[in-house]
């Protein structure tokens, strides 16, 4: 499924980037994240975020963007030395956020829309060694994430820009007994920090 996923997205990319009218660049960067619904709070989970994008102007200040990116994502206990890690996962996902711009006159872009994850890579890890707190198994993952995003970029010069996102998912995107949300759901919930570099027209209008 991901790969057809994939494919279709890079057939989109290529399609819109062949029209003049739009500008594109690429993103590298890295995630925050952790996922809500297990019993670990803190974005102690990093993983990288590599992005393609193309942005197709809808008017003085608004333009419509899309990507292809591969984003990692997860959750894992705070590292603690001499302690063996308690809990660790990681979520490998391709992506394609369809995103709203807003550009103003100078130098900032604000951004929100939604992406959607095709989940190509999963491993979890654990190893209950605490007597007083235990980590259970997730029962199910979805294959496909639909995840909020809101954030900005501002321009650092002609073409390269820094880029931060936060995303969180619409709907569950996993199932584990020791959720305390509604039907024992899961979610991710990220932050994303960036460093773009657009290579057809400016950064920002």
């Amino acid at each position: 499924m991901h790969r057809k996923f994939l494919f279709i997205g890079i057939c989109a990319f290529l399609f819109y980037t062949a029209d003049a009218q739009f500008k594109g660049g690429f993103y590298i960067g890295v995630n925050g994240t952790q996922v809500d619904g297990d019993k670990i709070a803190g974005f102690y989970k990093l993983g990288a975020n590599l992005a393609a994008v193309v942005e197709y102007p809808l008017g003085e200040h608004f333009g419509a963007s899309m990507e292809i990116s591969y984003s990692q994502k997860g959750s894992q206990t705070k590292w603690q030395q001499g302690v063996p890690r308690q809990y660790f996962l990681k979520l490998d996902y391709v992506e394609v956020p369809l995103m709203l711009n807003y550009h103003d006159n100078k130098k900032v872009t604000l951004s929100a829309g939604i992406g959607i994850n095709e989940l190509v890579f999963y491993k979890e890890d654990i190893v209950n060694t605490n007597p007083y707190l235990s980590y259970s198994h997730i029962r199910k993952l979805n294959n496909t994430d639909i995840e909020l995003k809101g954030g900005g970029s501002y321009q650092l010069s002609k073409h390269w820009m820094v880029n931060i996102l936060y995303s969180y998912s619409a709907i569950s995107m996993g199932i584990s007994d020791d959720s305390p949300y509604l039907n024992n759901g899961l979610f991710n919930n990220l932050v994303t920090f960036r460093l773009g570099y657009m290579i057809k027209g400016k950064a920002t209008k």
